[in-house]
């Protein structure tokens, strides 16, 4: 036990301490303050509330119409801090509360963010020496990130073959070519539908697949747990690496690694100026796409509920599923090894200030059925496709090398879980025990 004891640092163990004496205070704390500010702290509540829904409808209008529900947002915000301020007798000690609350949170996921959980323990180091790497450049991706780092003459120096991306290449024909010349492992160094290209190829051949991080967003890269903001270090892959096996999907033969939407994400990213314009274009095309003179995309499928849906104005579906809650790794992938597809649909609201209704769940497949031609956003790229568009998970194809200083999970995936027994782990930390019966399995 003595080993096991110094596993655990004394930082760690003072943070889980503190978390399981602050937690505790910070609840009581904050139901005190609140029953002391009733009822103005009620009503603020109940004030406060139609605030996000006033912000979408802003989003879906243009003009004097979007300000206008911008105002409304804000007289909601500004009404209910004046109950707040009203409520003096409780609501110092409400923010009291609610900051050791914070603190304590915050402190208690530092302590557990070491714990291996999910993929973490399916990381195995690979055995295999490359003797042939190559890496596909697209210099163009994420504004020219490569040619900033100077990725090229890094991958170089450590003896990979770099094939700089051309336009108008035949990127899976490249790859194809570089295989079967002997290369026995690829990279792809750019945006997400580089890595979707290379990636698809490396999965029918057999041959292992490094990811470097070299495009805008790179949402790929952090699900799979690199660091986004080191393309050099991603290159260590290519030498003294971990693996595993992940997922890949595909639409009408098409491969993907993170998403395709349909609906306002598909529509904006087919704009010329979406490239430079990100969010101009996006905050430009809403009211088209969600506002509410939206017209329906005009599909056909069928939900997890076995029902009929025909009026989505947004539908994405990805390679495993989002994490959408409102914690710390939204937007991420807890996994990309579950062998399913997570479908979201957006529909219109029922009422004016009801919220938009979005539904989310998980499938191996899903088909869509429509007419006319639809544009689309595969992993980023515009497209357009010819219903019906099948969507199928193709579980474990892809053999991915990692580098042994990547954690190898999400943001999603690296926040501990909410539930009780994560403080039966903080109480272990505090001891100066690792969590669980057994010591966590090292990476191999």
């Amino acid at each position: 036990m003595t080993g096991e004891r110094r596993a655990i640092s004394l930082r760690r163990r003072i943070q889980a301490a503190f978390a399981l004496l602050a937690l505790p205070i910070a609840a009581v704390a904050c139901a005190v303050g609140f029953v002391l500010g009733l009822p103005e702290l009620f009503i603020a509540a109940v004030v406060v509330a139609p605030t996000p829904a006033c912000l979408w409808r802003a989003l879906g209008r243009r003009g004097a119409s979007r300000w206008a529900w911008v105002l409304a947002a804000a007289g909601f915000v500004c009404l209910s801090l004046w109950l707040v301020w009203l409520a003096d007798s409780g609501v110092l000690l409400v923010f009291t509360g609610a900051g050791l609350g914070l603190i304590g949170a915050a402190a208690g996921a530092s302590a557990l963010y070491h714990v291996p959980r999910g993929d973490q323990t399916r990381l195995r180091r690979s055995q295999r020496r490359i003797k042939r790497p190559v890496l596909f450049l697209n210099e163009r991706s994420g504004g020219g990130t490569a040619v900033r780092v100077a990725l090229r003459s890094a991958a170089e120096a450590r003896g990979i073959e770099v094939v700089v991306l051309q336009p108008g290449d035949d990127l899976s024909a490249l790859v194809r070519s570089s295989i079967e010349g002997g290369a026995d492992c690829v990279g792809a160094a750019g945006g997400d539908g580089t890595q979707a290209a290379v990636g698809a190829v490396a999965a029918a051949t057999g041959v292992p697949f490094v990811c470097v991080p070299a495009g805008t967003r790179n949402h790929f890269a952090l699900d799979l747990g690199l660091d986004r903001d080191d393309p050099i270090g991603a290159l260590d892959a290519f030498e003294s690496a971990n693996s595993i096996r992940i997922d890949l999907a595909e639409v009408n033969g098409c491969t993907f690694v993170n998403n395709v939407s349909v609906g306002a994400y598909g529509e904006v990213v087919a704009e010329q100026q979406y490239r430079e314009h990100k969010f101009g274009t996006a905050l430009q095309r809403l009211p088209d796409l969600v506002g509410p003179d939206a017209v329906p995309l005009g599909l056909s499928f069928v939900d997890s509920m076995g029902c009929t849906c025909t009026d989505a104005v947004v539908l994405m579906v990805s390679n495993n599923r989002y994490d959408l809650s409102p914690r710390l790794g939204f937007g991420s992938r807890p996994t990309l090894r579950d062998g399913q597809l997570g479908v979201v649909v957006v529909e219109p609201a029922p009422s004016l200030l009801g919220p938009v209704k979005v539904s989310s769940w998980e499938a191996s497949s899903f088909d869509v059925n429509g007419g006319g031609v639809l544009r689309v956003g595969l992993d980023g790229e515009a497209l357009e496709m010819i219903p019906p568009l099948r969507f199928r998970s193709r579980p474990g194809v892809l053999r991915v090398r990692l580098p042994t200083h990547a954690p190898g999970l999400s943001p999603s995936a690296l926040r501990p879980p909410l539930g009780p027994e994560r403080f039966g782990e903080l109480w272990s930390i505090a001891r100066g025990v690792p969590p669980g019966s057994q010591p966590a399995q090292p990476l191999a």
